[in-house]
Order: C-alpha cells, then structure tokens, then sequence
C-alpha cells in the first residue's frame, strides 16, 4: 500500500512539474506577443494619416485606417498582459501543489524509514 502511495505522489509531483514549465512556456509567449503588439504599435503610431495601412486576414490583406490598427494593437498588448496574469495565478496554484506532493513524499518516506528502524 506505501508503494502504491509513493507512486501517486511521485507521478503527481512530476506532473505538476511538467505543467509548471508548460505555464512557463505559456507566459513567455504572451510576453512575447504583448511586446510584438507593444513595438508595432509605435511603428505604426509614428507613420503618418497618409501612409497605407493593411491588416492580414487569413491569405489576404484588407486597407485599414490607422486609428483602427492602433486600437487593435492595444488590444492585443492588453490582452497579452490578462494572459500572464491568469498563467502566473495558475503557476502558483500548482507550484503551492507540487510542495504538498514534495511534503507528502517526504512524509511517506519518513514513515517507512521509522517502520523498518523498528
């Protein structure tokens, strides 16, 4: 029965582990989106109101104005920095899980060591 235990936790604390690093994966293409949105934004803010601006939607390119690019941009960059505040939550809800699994572990073991010291 304290093998079958050990298991659970050991495969539950390298599952959460594994989850940790997709989250962290997740976060930094958030980053990178959110900072992909940001520097566009400036590029695009500083062209003129004459410049053509065209927006790629799926195999095509449609003419936009630049106050609509602009606000698109801004969405984009918002909603990139909600993701990683939404993944961040989640990584520390599984890392405060992977310490109780590291904890039940632990305690797994020290009471099979006190069982065979008897």
């Amino acid at each position: 029965k304290q093998w079958y235990q050990r298991r659970v936790a050991i495969t539950a604390g390298v599952e959460t582990a594994t989850r940790i690093k997709a989250v962290d994966n997740q976060v930094e293409q958030c980053k990178n989106r959110g900072k992909h949105a940001e520097l566009t934004y400036m590029e695009v803010k500083q062209t003129s109101g004459a410049t053509k601006l065209y927006e790629s939607v799926g195999r095509m390119f449609v003419l936009e104005t630049q106050d609509t690019i602009l606000e698109q941009l801004k969405d984009r960059a918002a909603m990139s920095r909600e993701s990683i505040q939404k993944l961040e939550n989640q990584k520390v809800y599984l890392s405060k899980n992977l310490k109780e699994s590291e904890n039940a572990l632990r305690e797994l073991v020290e009471s099979k060591k006190t069982t065979i010291a008897k």
